[in-house]
């Protein structure tokens, strides 16, 4: 099957090529022309979500919609203009390519906002609050999808930490980012339930579920999680996990001098936010920035129902988060990688 992939240079991209280029022809949208050697057989096509190529509508037989703004932080309205926006001008190509079989739309688990329980495999209808502007754009990109003519399925992913061969992580985002403060000794409390999961999954998981969406028959508007569901662990697990790790690294943290933080609710959390905006401290205002954009997530207690992607393996969640961190640690939060990032 000849597959067009958006969101090459993204965080997934080019391990969701990896998995595909054995059985399918890959057609990777990019803005400009790139190199990848491991992967002799890919295409590589110029162009953009807004305009892409004509000609190649009659050679596609599959999509693969993976390009998104990811930034928890970023306003609405940019949020939409390449998840929502961008998922229109995708679905309009579709519609042109006379061979279409398959359309897979990733979209993330967040989706839910702030449900909680057990999030089926199903269309969502609005929560009474998203968290931030990435879960809403995600949110109304899933209803365009599903109102689509196109023979369109959707993909939700939880949580990518990193790579489960070597930790590393592409493009940083609101975990990696969490984790930083927190081993700083610089998130003194957050909003959260112990009894909380936190669902984190492997670029490789990732990508190996959308292979096997590819290889089963198509079915026009299912939804199929790629999470961990009941095997993602508590926040109370992760924090003991932190705790040790972040004792063999930093001298604080073994002498005790830096501890757990304290497990909030969400007014408690906002009180203490409005007095750091009050202080003027820059860097704590940076902090609960990083903090209010993904830690509110965590007063949700839920687990995501899994079908398919609970016949793949997945890693350790303690081995994902040891490596993830020592990558990350490594090269000082991905400042020191000679890893090219591009824009997805």
């Amino acid at each position: 099957m000849n597959i067009l992939l958006t969101g090459f240079t993204g965080n997934l991209g080019t391990e969701i090529a990896s998995h595909l280029i054995s059985d399918h022809g890959i057609f990777a949208l990019v803005r400009e022309p790139l190199v990848f050697p491991w992967i002799e057989s890919l295409t590589f096509v110029k162009g953009a979500l807004e305009s892409l190529p004509q000609e190649l509508a009659g050679t596609i037989e599959g999509i693969v919609h993976g390009a998104a703004l990811t930034s928890f932080k970023a306003p609405l309205d940019e949020s939409r203009r390449t998840n929502v926006e961008g998922t229109v001008h995708v679905l309009a190509f579709a519609e042109r390519c006379p061979h279409l079989r398959r359309f897979i739309h990733l979209s993330t688990a967040c989706v839910c906002g702030d449900r909680g329980g057990l999030i089926p495999e199903e269309p969502l209808s609005a929560p009474a609050n998203f968290l931030n502007a990435y879960e809403q754009s995600k949110w109304e990109a899933e209803q365009l999808v599903l109102t689509s003519p196109v023979p369109a399925e959707i993909v939700r992913l939880s949580i990518v930490a990193g790579s489960e061969r070597d930790g590393s992580v592409l493009r940083l985002g609101a975990l990696h980012h969490a984790l930083h403060w927190f081993y700083k000794g610089l998130i003194p409390m957050m909003p959260g339930n112990p009894s909380s999961r936190v669902d984190l999954i492997s670029t490789e998981f990732a990508a190996a579920v959308v292979a096997n969406v590819l290889r089963e028959e198509g079915q026009a508007g299912r939804i199929l999680h790629g999470t961990a569901g009941e095997a993602a662990p508590t926040l109370a697990e992760i924090f003991e996990c932190l705790h040790a790790l972040f004792a063999q690294h930093h001298r604080g943290w073994a002498k005790g001098a830096i501890v757990l933080p304290d497990l909030v609710d969400a007014q408690t959390f906002a009180m203490f936010e409005a007095s750091v905006r009050q202080s003027g401290d820059l860097l704590f205002q940076r902090v609960c920035d990083d903090a209010q954009t993904f830690l509110p997530g965590l007063l949700y207690p839920r687990t995501y129902a899994v079908s398919r992607a609970a016949e793949i393996p997945t890693t350790d969640w303690r081995a994902l988060v040891h490596r993830v961190f020592a990558w990350l640690l490594a090269t000082d939060w991905g400042r020191q990688t000679s890893t090219t990032r591009h824009a997805a």
